[in-house]
């Protein structure tokens, strides 16, 4: 634990200074107190709690100036904290196929609200893009922690023809690659057709 004020303490010195003060009003009040011909016997008329109950708002007076005094100097700690630092994308099938109602009340109403529900779900610290396929692939939210811009843009989704499922996962792995060095871009993965079995390489050299 660290104090971000710690030269607040000195007030402490207030404490005892507090404290020899009380005592000597006490002594005072004594001094000039009505004398009573047996004191013995006003002591035995006295409950001992009662003696002492006299002191307690002073007690208490000392616990609040203490905790004031340690509050003044920021007392601080270092926590560690569970953090995600995963990155995911959300690659959401927009085509004409996706209002068919064999689920309630069509499957891209069932999607988006599944998928509402994993964004709202996810740690802080998780990064969460969204890409929306059809005809073509296209990166709507590039990765972000921003829920509430993630909730927009996937509930603004309408359908279209075509259903480009590979062009989506290149693009998922593009919206990954732009942050995460580590990631290989599309541009070098080998997309290669049945009638062709080879391909020219390309060596990828992270920036």
């Amino acid at each position: 634990m660290d104090l971000l004020w710690p030269w607040f303490l000195l007030l402490l010195l207030l404490i005892p200074l507090t404290i020899a003060v009380y005592i000597a009003l006490l002594r005072r009040r004594n001094r000039y107190a009505v004398r009573y011909a047996s004191l013995s016997l006003v002591r035995e008329a006295l409950p001992k709690w009662s003696r002492w109950r006299r002191h307690l708002p002073f007690a208490l007076f000392l616990l609040g100036l203490t905790s004031l005094i340690a509050a003044l100097a920021r007392p601080v700690a270092a926590v560690e904290v569970p953090l995600s630092r995963t990155t995911i994308i959300l690659a959401l099938d927009t085509s004409r196929s996706m209002c068919a109602t064999d689920v309630y009340p069509n499957r891209l109403t069932v999607a988006q609200d599944a998928a509402l529900a994993f964004i709202e779900d996810q740690p802080a610290g998780t990064q969460i893009g969204i890409v929306a396929f059809a005809g073509f692939a296209q990166i709507v939210v590039s990765p972000t922690r921003d829920k509430e811009t993630l909730q927009e843009a996937m509930r603004s989704f309408t359908t279209s023809l075509g259903t480009a499922i590979g062009s989506a996962t290149l693009k998922s792995i593009d919206a990954i690659a732009a942050i995460n060095p580590a990631v290989v871009p599309s541009d070098y993965i080998l997309e290669v057709e049945e009638d062709e079995p080879t391909a020219e390489k390309k060596i990828y050299e992270p920036d």
